[in-house]
């Protein structure tokens, strides 16, 4: 694996992101323009052809198949470089999933051709993955907890507020007394 690659893409990963970016709106705005610029052409001459019977010698209409021609070609042009530059940008990652992707593949990678890695204990299998799991609580209180509630991600704790608030005072003082994660320290 050549790592200076790898390096360099994980530097300008999200420049290259921003580019995309960028250009992605640029064609989308030059897209929908050209497309209505060309409806209104070919609405131009359409008029033009159902004014005039002989369509052959008249101008206007010659002119108007021109301009249709050239914003048709625009608009075509304008709809293949969006949607280049929008899957540029969905498949893009930005530094942070370049990381991961880097991560992941080297522990893959690692676990499926190294032999002792193979007999790991379960202990061990077990802990990485409450690591992996606290690691994903961790991620998850990054993100506001109202996008948290519409997806559907609640911490223990949340989760455990949540039924409380439910509960009446002699269910919550039997929750309390029956539940063993719980611990109440006697103050005096």
């Amino acid at each position: 694996m050549n790592y200076y690659n790898v390096f360099y893409w994980l530097t300008v990963s999200d420049g290259v992101k921003e580019v995309f970016d960028t250009f992605s709106h640029i064609f989308t705005f030059f897209t929908v323009v050209g497309l209505i610029v060309y409806l209104i052409i070919i609405g131009v001459s359409i008029n033009i052809r159902s004014e005039n019977k002989d369509v052959s010698e008249n101008k206007d209409y010659k002119d108007s198949l021109i301009w249709r021609k050239l914003f048709g070609r625009f608009y075509f042009f304008c709809q293949v470089i969006c949607i280049i530059t929008w899957l540029g940008y969905v498949l893009t990652p930005t530094k942070k999933d370049c990381l991961l992707i880097v991560a992941g593949g080297a522990v893959g990678n690692f676990i499926t051709t190294d032999s002792s890695a193979k007999s790991l204990p379960s202990d061990v299998t077990r802990f990485l993955h409450l690591s992996l799991n606290k690691e994903i609580d961790d991620l998850s209180k990054e993100v506001k907890s109202d996008v948290r509630k519409e997806l559907g991600i609640q911490t223990p704790k949340e989760n455990l507020l949540d039924k409380v608030k439910q509960l009446s005072k002699d269910e919550l003082i039997q929750y309390i007394q029956n539940d063993s994660t719980i611990k109440i320290s006697a103050s005096n």
